[in-house]
């Protein structure tokens, strides 16, 4: 097995910046609260990408693909191949959420780029009078516009590979035809050990992964309710605004078996609510068939991966998860397809 001290080098920063991030948001004055669903910013919290929600949303380490940016942006420098990725997701109580993302690696295959949008929304709201009569459709929508960069840094006959990613996000959020825009920062950073045994050139190094981001920085949605009650013949209205909860992600993973295994575990922790625990894993049975699944903070997710060959270097990528919802919302079933 080769191993160097170089990887110590590179990635001690890392470390500790992961550990102090970790003791800030989890100080024991961050509560955690029953339900976040309520607080701005909540339509988009609900995960990109079938692949990481199959494995419990434990994905911050892994941070692979189209849909990596999401949970750290520092993982798209992994690519080394263009890849597209759109899903369309129907949730209870009438909700709907989709996004489009692309990625595509530059610069030898040392840095990456992305760009994605991102829809959540509900459908069939009403408003109401104050005798029950309902009135207009309410409408509930949220559109976010991302750009991603990443890059990676490799010593010359180091194991280890350090990353670096940012992303930045437009957010349109409108509630009854009143729009607020913000614009929110994603800053990730990943670790790569690379194990190779003795056996032979042609064997897959063993990897063990280490990642931690910060996101949803400087997001806040400024409100004025002027031109709603207007048209209700109300000459009256307000402003206000609402500063969307930082989320930090801390993760690892390692990759054995010829490549053929993943796991992964997660702690995520939301500014002034508190902290979830998510763990995956995920085996190959073939190189186009991947079998996931996982725990998300207690609720069981898994799912299934299909990548058949269309034509010599294009693949179809197709992936399936089940997510448990908690008590009294039905299961999802999430389906998403790609290229690569």
């Amino acid at each position: 097995m080769v191993v160097t001290t170089a990887h110590t080098r590179r990635c001690g920063p890392f470390i500790g910046a992961m550990f102090v991030l970790i003791a800030v948001f989890a100080s024991p004055h961050v509560a955690r609260a029953a339900d976040d669903g309520g607080q701005p910013g909540a339509m988009l919290d609900w995960g990109i990408g079938a692949r990481p929600v199959a494995m419990g949303g434990a994905f911050t380490a892994v941070a692979e693909g189209p849909t990596g940016y999401w949970w750290n942006p520092a993982g798209i420098a992994q690519v080394r191949d263009d890849g597209f990725e759109a899903a369309v997701r129907r949730m209870s109580f009438d909700r709907q959420a989709g996004y489009v993302s692309l990625v595509h690696p530059f610069g030898k295959e040392e840095a990456a780029m992305g760009v994605s949008w991102v829809y959540a929304g509900v459908g069939d709201v009403f408003s109401y009078d104050v005798d029950g009569n309902r009135g207009d459709k309410i409408s509930d929508f949220t559109n976010a516009v991302g750009f991603s960069f990443a890059r990676r840094f490799t010593e010359r006959g180091s194991p280890a590979a350090f990353g670096i990613g940012l992303n930045l996000r437009y957010i349109q959020h409108n509630i009854a035809n009143i729009n607020a825009y913000t614009v929110g920062i994603d800053l990730g950073t990943q670790c790569v050990y690379r194990f190779r045994r003795s056996t032979g050139p042609k064997d897959a190094p063993s990897e063990v992964r280490l990642g931690a981001s910060v996101q949803r920085l400087n997001e806040k949605f400024s409100w004025t309710t002027t031109k709603y009650w207007i048209p209700q013949g109300e000459a009256t209205g307000s402003s206000f605004d609402e500063k969307v909860p930082v989320v930090v992600r801390t993760g690892a993973a390692a990759l054995f078996l010829k490549q053929r295994a993943l796991v992964a575990f997660d702690l995520d922790f939301r500014q002034g609510i508190g902290g979830e625990w998510h763990a995956g894993a995920e085996y190959r049975l073939h190189p186009l068939l991947a079998l996931r699944a996982g725990l998300d903070d207690g609720d069981v997710t898994f799912g299934a991966g299909l990548a058949p060959q269309v034509r010599p270097g294009m693949n179809v990528l197709i992936d399936y998860a089940y997510a448990r919802q908690p008590d009294a919302i039905d299961p999802e079933h999430i389906f998403s397809i790609g290229l690569r």
